[in-house]
């Protein structure tokens, strides 16, 4: 029995559930669509649905909710600091933080500016999930979660 188990576990631990899903959050947030399987445009739309949400409120809060989706990885690990400090690279490293701090912030900015005012007067279902038949290789159902327009 499933009692009060509301997520679908995709066949991965936590973590790395919890980063595909980021990722699939961003590549929506970008791109306005992903093509995936079923089960995980499902649980991405969730996801999806609950950032837009954010976006319609445009709060500093709100934006720092939808900073822990859409940024990540911002912080460097303690790996590259030792080996470019080590050969005095220290201005590579702070190019490096800032790129990945740009990518994530750039989605952060296009979810408030652009896609959460197309739905300022749509109370909900900013997205939707169309079957697209099933992938070659192991017979699983795919589909195309999408904003609505």
């Amino acid at each position: 029995m499933r009692h009060k188990n509301d997520h679908r576990k995709l066949g991965l631990p936590s973590d790395q559930r919890r980063h595909l899903l980021h990722n699939l959050c961003r590549q929506m947030v970008r791109h306005g669509y992903v093509h995936t399987t079923l089960g995980r445009a499902k649980e991405t739309q969730r996801m999806v649905e609950k950032l837009v949400t954010l976006g319609k409120a445009d709060t500093l809060a709100a934006r720092r909710e939808a900073r822990k989706v859409l940024v990540g990885h911002s912080k460097s690990s303690e790996k590259p600091v030792k080996l470019l400090a080590g050969k005095g690279d220290l201005e590579k490293l702070e190019i490096l933080r800032q790129r990945s701090l740009i990518n994530g912030e750039d989605l952060v900015k296009h979810l408030f500016d652009h896609v959460a005012p197309r739905f300022k007067d749509r109370q909900g279902g900013y997205t939707r999930v169309t079957k697209t038949g099933q992938r070659r290789g192991d017979a699983a159902v795919t589909a195309v979660l999408e904003f609505v327009d």
